[in-house]
Formats: structure tokens, C-alpha cells, sequence
């Protein structure tokens, strides 16, 4: 690999060891190069006639290259057997069925790595391209009669939806120079004839369509921006599309943003989920029923406003899955407005740790998911309905589990400055006694939420408590799993209650006896970077720090992110008001406070929190005289995809720690 690029900005200090994390560990205690081989059947597809599942196999990282690759599988549901019938190095990915269940359609970047393109494959032959694109295919649909694919394409340039959040890949070389023209970049809708391999553009000129769902030989509903860029999606309306005509009659012009589409089997009405979200991808909220023929918008389950997704079961109900706190739920819910919760519970439930998902098949009688849990890795899981609990039937992360012994973890409650209820999850190595070097770690979005997850993303919560720390994981205000009120409470207080919140949470764990009060650390990526470097510029409290992919000065981020609409909701005022919340709420504006020691790790080709933010933090500090270490590694976005530099990021943020927290009380 390539080395990341790491910049000592006080010449002072001696340089950071490389990897301090000891190669001789307890024999059954889990290691992160274990962790990094976990896999996720993801995008689970029923066949038309619900007895075989086919489903993509996702790696957690790439051992080559950035782009983690990923197999086709399919499930016989009546044996609970699985076969692969893709293998290869690339990503093949988004299976869907032909209406007649004699093949499948599917994406793959099996000539350009990061480029998708759609193939079709008929269940023991060789898959076949449909068609080349320009762009990237994000998303395939089958026409009613299976003559036909419908393809969901982003332009080269476009701001990748997936966690790198790179620019998307396109069929051609990066050009040299890049030239770059505002808002011209969007996502597109094509038409594929598989006689001919004819393509032809059905979606609206000049919009951007970010979901779709129907069929093209007849009702096709879709979210679609009147502004092209990723902005755009903020604010996203249903529309009622012409491919023929390439018109969009729009339906439901949201208060908040939308995702989740799904058209019911009649075709006469759609299901939405609204809410606010401070990126794409990490949506949760109330559902919304849209009818095509008027526009005529419902909720009818105003109490239901943590739904990750939904999927119809006949005309009039649907499947949900939600957060619950720091777990999950799910259930059926009818147009009527009754809610029938059929199970919640402390696991995750969903192929992506940012939205509950559940596949339904057969009037509902068979419901699968990818199920997870602590000391459990992600497994598909069908429903047992009778005894309301979910039966694990795959195995493909055995050997990352093997002679494993997983930390403590329980969910606590603390009172926050205002006397408001928090809640959050505590770690701590297996069996110990207290106080600990403690951590906390924040996460991400600000909405999203810590829950039942195997393993964390960064920073990681199981290897760090495995080393003998205890980690704190809040979900202050502005996370989601308790409601609208609770995820909007962070808007206009970006750094306000949010950060009093974690402290509270902080002197909770004191007042337990599990933290040591002189050994206080704090990690975070994303908003969670955001928050650890808003920690160590307002307090002292913390001995050492390490903020991924932050944000450092919202008036740079605002004019250099892809998801620059996220700070005009976030925050009060104007971006080139200086008087405005934009610098009142931007680490770098108190960093000549910070006396916390803080390494910072960013990515070079994030396009969420670009690399000029962690610069900007750790120039900020350096000024401060305090020690800071920035990390930068070459070709990564927003969470490091590569083996090699995800697994440094790993060590180097535990070594940051051991170095600053325990190896000087331990004479190291």
C-alpha cells in the first residue's frame, strides 16, 4: 500500500510508533485483523415465487484496491442452503429477479473497479453485460414484460452514496486536468433493451432522480431534486414519472427529507419515509402514504417516527423495521393506522447499520433479515413467528467468531444537565473492576445512533475495550431511535446540548466507579469527529483525543462538501456572516484553547468532510502548541476501505491512546 501521509506539526514531540498494538494476545480475545474479515449478505431479493432468496455477500474492506468486493448467493428456503453463483474480485452487487424468475439482474464493476454497470444472468450460466454507461448504476429494475432494465446511473463526479463517500467512478480515466462545472454532475434514468442493448435517457432533463420504484409499462414513481447536486437530495420530492415523455409530475413536496420509496402492488399508492437526516443514507421517521392519482399525502401512524424502511405486504399494509433505542423493532402496520409490533429487541436487523430493513414473501408468512448483535456477526435470519424471535440459518462469519471472547456491554441511562434522559452503551473488557482508562466515543451523522452492532465502525468500541479500556457509546440529542423531537433537538446547537449531553454521560461512568477521572479519552468519526474536536477546544478533561474525518470550520466545509445543505439545517445564520453560528460553532475558532494531545485522521478523497477540515483542525492546534499528529490516507474517502489503512487506523488510534492514557501511568 501506499503509505498515509503523516504530518508531525510540533517538531517537538517524538514520532508516533507506527503500531504499538502487541502481536501477543490473549489467545480468545478478538483482533482487528478478524473484525476487518467480517461478511454481510446484504440486498436480500425474493424470487417471484418466495422460494429462493439471492442475496450479495459484502466484504468489510478491500485486500486489494479500495473498492471492498462482494458475491451473488442464493438461498433455497426450503433446505435453508445457500450456493454462491458469482466469484470473483470485484463487486457484484443489488440482485433483482426477472418477473418470470428464470434470471437475474444485477450490478457489477467487473471491468473498471468502482465503475457499476448492469448485467443479467440466467441462475449456472455466465453473467452478461446489458449495457455499457457512462456513469455509475447505482440501481436495476425489470420491466413487467422482462424485456427491459431500468437503470439508476450518477454521472462521473457525483458525491458516492456509499461510506467512502468518494466522487463516483466513471468508464473513462480521471481526467487531467479535473474541470469542474457546478450542479452538472446528477444522477440519471435509463432504459435498456436487452435484444438490441439499445440505451435511452427516460428520466427528467435537468433533475436528478436519487430513488424509483414501479414498473415502465406502467405506474413509475420516483424522488427526484429540481437541483441536480447532492444538495439536492435534501430536499427531494415524490414525482410521478413519463418515461416516454421524460416529464416528472410532482406528488408530495416534503417539509423534510425522503427515502425508502416503495409502490404498492396496486399501483395506486406509494410509501415514503420523511425526516430530517444530516446525510443520505441515515434517514429514520414517519412513513408517509402519497396516492398517485391526487397527490393526497397521509400519515397515518403520527406515533411511528423511527422507521428505517418499509415494504408492502398487500394493498393496504406493510412491513416496517425501526430503531428502538439502542435496538430495533418491527411489525405491520395497515392503512387504517394500526400498528401491529411483532418483536423489538437489543439486535440490529437490516444490512446496513444505518437503516432497519426487513424481505417479506409470501402474504408476509416468511420474513428475512440480516441479524446482528453483540458477540453475534451479521447472519441472514428468517422470523419464527410463533415463538416471535429470529433463527440464524447462515454461518459465513464462523471463523471470525472461533475460541472469541467478546466484552461486556449493557445499556445505561444518565441525567443529563437539563434533567433530560439520556441513554447510550457501556463496554468494558470481560469481567474487569473499575475505574478504567474510559473513552467515549461519538458517533457519526449526528443521526444515527450506537446500537446492538458486532463490530463498531471507527473508532471501534470491541477492540478498544478487548485492550483494557472502558468505552462509553451516548446518543445524545440529535441521534435517532426516540422520535422527530429528540433528532431535530441538535438543530441551532450544533456543540450545545449534544456535547453536554456526553459529558453528563461522562461523569455518569465516574460516578459508577468504571472511569478513572485522570484517564479520560475521546474518539469520534464524521459528527463524531466534529464532537472531538469541539471536546478537547472546550475542555481539559480529556488526556488525549482522536477525531476521524472531521468537521473544523463550517465555513470552509460549507463551501468545499458535498453535503454542504446539512450545515444550512444544522446551524443559525449565514456561512459568510461572521458573526453567525458558522464560526461560533467551528473547533478552529477555539483551538488556542485546546491543551488535549490530538491525533487526527482524515481521508484524502472525502468528498463529505474533505481533507482540508482535518488540516485546518490540526494547523489549529499546532498553533496552540499542543502535540497533534494528522494522518492522511492516500486514495480513501469518509471511512478507510483498504485492508492495510483501515487496519493502521485501528492500531494507530489505540497506540494514540496507550501512549497518552496508560503507558505513562505504567512507566512507558
Amino acid at each position: 500500500m501506499d503509505c498515509p501521509s503523516i504530518i508531525r506539526l510540533d517538531s517537538a514531540f517524538e514520532r508516533l510508533r507506527s503500531c504499538s498494538v502487541s502481536e501477543a494476545r490473549e489467545p480468545r480475545s478478538p483482533i482487528d485483523e478478524r473484525l476487518l474479515d467480517v461478511r454481510t449478505p446484504a440486498e436480500l431479493a425474493f424470487s417471484p415465487n418466495g422460494s429462493r432468496v439471492a442475496f450479495a455477500l459484502h466484504a468489510t474492506v478491500a485486500n486489494v484496491g479500495s473498492y471492498p468486493p462482494s458475491d451473488l448467493y442464493l438461498v433455497d428456503l426450503d433446505s435453508n442452503t445457500s450456493v454462491r453463483i458469482t466469484d470473483g474480485v470485484w463487486s457484484d452487487r443489488s440482485p433483482t429477479w426477472s418477473p418470470d424468475g428464470s434470471r437475474i439482474a444485477f450490478l457489477s464493476d467487473r471491468i473498471t473497479p468502482g465503475h457499476q454497470l448492469p448485467y443479467t444472468m440466467a441462475i449456472g450460466t455466465e453473467a452478461v453485460l446489458a449495457a455499457n454507461l457512462h456513469g455509475s448504476a447505482e440501481a436495476v429494475s425489470w420491466s413487467g414484460a422482462g424485456d427491459r432494465l431500468v437503470v439508476l446511473a450518477a454521472d462521473p463526479g457525483c458525491y458516492g452514496l456509499d461510506w467512502s463517500a468518494r466522487a463516483v467512478r466513471g468508464a473513462d480515466p480521471a481526467p487531467d486536468p479535473h474541470v469542474i462545472r457546478a450542479r452538472e454532475a446528477r444522477r440519471r434514468l435509463f432504459e435498456i433493451d436487452l435484444a438490441s442493448g439499445d440505451v435511452t435517457e427516460v428520466g427528467p432533463p435537468g433533475m436528478s432522480v436519487w430513488e424509483f420504484d414501479g414498473d415502465p409499462d406502467g405506474v413509475v414513481v420516483a424522488l427526484v431534486s429540481e437541483d441536480p447536486s447532492t444538495a439536492g437530495w435534501y430536499r427531494s420530492l415524490v414525482a410521478r414519472l413519463d418515461l416516454a415523455e421524460r416529464t416528472a409530475q410532482t406528488l408530495y413536496r416534503p417539509t423534510w427529507s425522503l427515502e425508502g420509496l416503495a409502490v404498492s402492488p396496486d399501483g395506486r399508492r406509494a410509501a415514503v419515509v420523511e425526516g430530517y437526516s444530516s446525510d443520505p443514507g441515515l434517514l429514520s421517521g414517519s412513513v408517509m402514504i402519497v396516492d398517485l392519482a391526487d397527490g393526497t399525502t397521509t400519515d397515518p401512524w403520527p406515533g411511528l417516527q423511527t422507521v428505517g424502511l418499509v415494504e408492502w405486504l398487500d394493498d393496504d399494509s406493510l412491513w416496517y423495521a425501526r430503531c428502538d433505542g439502542t435496538g430495533t423493532a418491527r411489525g405491520r402496520i395497515s392503512l387504517d393506522g394500526a400498528v401491529d409490533e411483532r418483536w423489538r429487541g437489543e439486535a440490529f436487523i437490516g444490512d446496513e447499520v444505518t437503516k432497519p430493513k426487513c424481505a417479506i414473501a409470501d402474504g408476509g408468512s416468511v420474513v428475512l433479515t440480516t441479524h446482528q448483535a453483540h458477540g453475534q456477526p451479521p447472519e441472514l435470519a428468517r422470523f419464527d413467528h410463533s415463538r416471535r424471535e429470529w433463527t440464524r440459518f447462515t454461518s459465513f462469519n464462523d471463523d471470525v467468531i472461533a475460541d472469541t471472547m467478546f466484552p461486556d456491554v449493557r445499556t445505561i441511562r444518565w441525567t443529563a444537565a437539563d434533567g433530560f434522559e439520556i441513554e447510550g452503551l457501556l463496554m468494558t473488557p470481560l469481567a474487569a473492576d473499575g475505574p478504567l482508562p474510559l473513552l467515549t466515543l461519538v458517533h457519526g451523522g449526528p443521526t444515527w445512533n450506537w446500537g446492538a452492532f458486532f463490530s463498531d465502525s471507527e473508532p471501534n468500541a470491541v477492540l478498544l475495550a478487548s485492550a483494557g479500556y472502558a468505552c462509553l457509546l451516548p446518543n445524545p440529542r440529535g441521534s435517532i431511535g426516540r422520535g422527530h423531537a429528540f433528532a431535530q433537538a441538535v438543530i441551532g446547537d450544533s456543540g450545545g446540548m449534544d456535547f453536554q449531553d456526553v459529558m453528563a454521560g461522562v461523569d455518569a461512568c465516574i460516578a459508577m466507579g468504571v472511569a478513572d477521572p485522570e484517564r479520560l479519552g475521546i474518539s469520534g468519526l464524521s459528527y463524531g469527529g466534529y464532537m472531538a474536536g469541539w471536546a478537547v477546544t472546550h475542555t481539559d478533561r480529556f488526556k488525549a483525543a482522536v477525531a476521524m474525518s472531521v468537521v473544523s470550520n463550517y465555513v470552509s466545509f460549507h463551501l468545499t462538501s458535498e453535503v454542504w445543505m446539512y450545515d444550512e439545517m444544522i446551524l443559525r445564520g449565514e456561512w459568510n456572516d461572521p458573526t453567525s453560528q458558522y464560526v461560533e460553532r467551528s473547533p478552529v475558532t477555539h483551538a488556542y484553547r485546546c491543551r488535549t494531545p490530538t491525533l487526527v485522521i482524515q481521508g484524502a478523497e472525502d468528498r463529505c468532510t474533505p481533507v482540508g477540515q482535518g488540516w485546518e483542525l490540526a494547523n489549529a492546534i499546532a498553533a496552540s502548541g499542543t502535540e497533534v499528529e494528522l494522518v492522511v490516507y492516500p486514495r480513501e474517502g469518509h471511512v478507510p476501505m483498504e485492508r492495510a489503512h483501515a487496519l493502521d487506523a485501528i492500531r494507530r488510534t489505540q497506540a494514540w491512546f496507550d501512549k497518552h492514557l496508560r503507558l505513562l501511568d505504567e512507566g512507558g
